[in-house]
């Protein structure tokens, strides 16, 4: 008989950890009877893949948080205008009033009130899981106290706490009575070691997995540089605008695609029409797998400007798409992944003139592009579905070293 998974996560919308927990899924469910319990239903379906046949429990029916992850990011802009326009869209204009206090109470109670983990504490009381998987610290330290006493209980680190001691020591505290911590960053396993040597729990290096190996390699025919992520202040795209405006002045031929959506989209258009930037720089929104594939079949270099970065799953992407990287070195989990001169470069204290530099340089060297391309390919097989699901059954069923 199988054992059984129940991986907890807050939701299965858009999000490096969803992504995760999607390819995790898909590369152990013929291992374990495997389960989800999501706190929100943010949408009708999840929207990274996950077999049909996996059980998915919510703890609430309500895209709530949605709404109010909208409003403070607008409350923190203090664009109240703004706010207000969006409240009215969302329920003055039909006369939602009703909706209206009903989301209210919900965002009462799951946020002011913590209902949320009342319900989880009910869930985990009556769960018979062998193995729990939590996906965030705060569940975490739900999870060792009310999960079965006999069951395995495994946390999963993803962010890095970039020196911020109060978000480290919530997680060590989290995770001081859990069986296993995996963590997908090389230096915080070690970091993570040092910090729960006393404790039951073991700190696991396991890095994020690529769903499968491409069967191509980028032909660097074509000066295109490729973007892909979250369009956010943490990934740093206005300096990449930079990059791109000083490239134009030196009159260099090439063009950046920047592939994902978020809460600076208008703010980058802007931004990219001010510059003249039109004919050189494209957003093309979120895009499906399949998209991002045929931009990976002609891009020549990939791009992160990330101001941190905790694993950096779009280099390894790219990587194997034969796309050497360049990235700044304030993104950690870059410099985990790009070897100087090997399958890219990292640009050292956000330095955008040596950055822009560099690409110019690999521009124009084909067969410099070729070497790195081909390191990179080789490198990103390291993160292939199988070796990443040895590693996870030797934890769960013992015998990791």
């Amino acid at each position: 008989m199988k054992k059984k998974l129940e991986i907890l996560v807050y939701h299965l919308g858009y999000g490096g950890i969803e992504k995760a927990v999607s390819s995790l899924v898909e590369v152990l469910k013929n291992d374990y009877e495997i389960s989800i319990l999501s706190f929100y239903r943010l949408y009708n379906q999840p929207v990274f893949v996950i077999d049909s046949n996996i059980p998915i429990r919510y703890l609430y029916e309500t895209d709530v948080p949605l709404k109010v992850k909208k409003y403070n990011q607008l409350i923190k802009k203090k664009q109240i205008g703004k706010l207000l326009q969006v409240l009215w869209n969302d329920y003055g204009k039909g006369f939602h009033f009703l909706t209206f206090f009903h989301d209210l109470f919900y965002s009462i109670q799951i946020y002011f009130l913590k209902g949320r983990f009342r319900r989880l504490k009910r869930h985990l009381k009556k769960s018979d899981a062998h193995i729990f998987l939590s996906t965030r610290q705060e569940i975490s330290s739900y999870l060792v106290k009310y999960g079965n006493k006999s069951s395995l209980k495994i946390g999963w680190e993803h962010n890095h706490h970039h020196g911020d001691e109060r978000y480290k020591q919530a997680v060590i505290q989290g995770s001081e009575h859990l069986d296993y911590l995996v963590v997908v960053s090389r230096m915080l396993t070690k970091d993570y070691q040092r910090a729960l040597s006393l404790s039951r729990c073991r700190p696991v290096y396991i890095p994020n997995m690529i769903d499968n190996d491409l069967s191509f390699v980028s032909d660097y025919k074509e000066p295109r540089i490729l973007m892909v992520g979250r369009l956010e202040a943490e990934k740093g795209l206005f300096d990449a605008i930079d990059v791109a405006k000083r490239m134009q002045e030196r009159m260099v031929k090439f063009h950046l695609d920047i592939v994902g959506d978020g809460p600076l989209r208008a703010d980058l258009e802007k931004i990219i029409f001010e510059k003249n930037l039109g004919d050189y720089v494209t957003i093309h929104g979120f895009q499906n797998h399949d998209y991002i594939e045929q931009l990976y079949r002609h891009a020549s270099l990939y791009l992160m400007t990330s101001f941190t970065e905790s694993f950096g799953l779009v280099l390894v992407e790219a990587m194997n798409a034969g796309i050497p990287c360049l990235a700044f070195s304030s993104a950690e989990g870059a410099c985990e992944l790009i070897q100087d001169d090997y399958n890219g470069y990292l640009i050292h204290e956000r330095d955008i003139q040596q950055m822009t530099q560099q690409i110019i340089s690999l521009l124009g060297d084909y067969e410099k592009l070729k070497v790195l391309g081909k390191n990179a390919k080789m490198y990103s097989k390291n993160f292939l579905p199988y070796s990443i699901r040895v590693m996870w059954k030797q934890m769960i069923d013992g015998g990791n070293s």
